[in-house]
């Protein structure tokens, strides 16, 4: 009897720890996820690749989210991997705190190779040519996949519920 127990006791242990929700910290959605739907109250990040040592970074862009509906908690980074200098790979966060129901957009600005220095220059529009030739101002754009070679807004609706 003490050998069926014990496996039994061990699988509930499991069960228990994994009924208890993750380990502490907050939800964390990549670029592949840009519709997050939370409770007030829930921490989340926004997780995105970069690698800083080789002028790869993420900006909050302009404008801010709506502050009575998420708070902004702050930027962290982690580079792993190589001990040569821009040798490793990197993920930027942007830690997040639900607070009331509603819905807001997040912009983050992906800055690849140095490109754009900060979430501020996404307020203003940047020139550049149109198929005509003529001058425009459009923004950066709009991405719909994973991160390239280019700067363009990663734009997030977080619905809080």
């Amino acid at each position: 009897m003490r050998t069926i127990l014990t496996p039994l006791a061990a699988a509930a242990g499991v069960l228990l720890l994994a009924g208890c929700g993750s380990s502490g910290g907050a939800d964390e959605y990549g670029t592949e996820k840009r519709a997050i739907t939370v409770d007030a109250g829930d921490e989340f990040t926004l997780k995105v690749p970069a690698n800083p040592a080789l002028g790869q970074n993420w900006y909050l862009a302009e404008p801010q989210p709506d502050a009575n509906v998420v708070k902004y908690r702050g930027k962290r980074e982690e580079e792993e991997g190589s001990d040569n200098t821009g040798g490793g790979d990197g993920t930027q966060f942007f830690d997040f705190t639900a607070r009331k129901p509603g819905k807001a957009t997040v912009k983050l600005l992906h800055c690849p190779m140095g490109s754009c220095h900060s979430g501020a220059q996404s307020a203003a529009p940047i020139p550049s040519a149109t198929a005509s030739g003529t001058a425009s101002t459009s923004p950066y754009p709009t991405a719909t996949s994973t991160p390239d070679d280019r700067p363009a807004f990663f734009v997030y609706t977080i619905t809080v519920r």
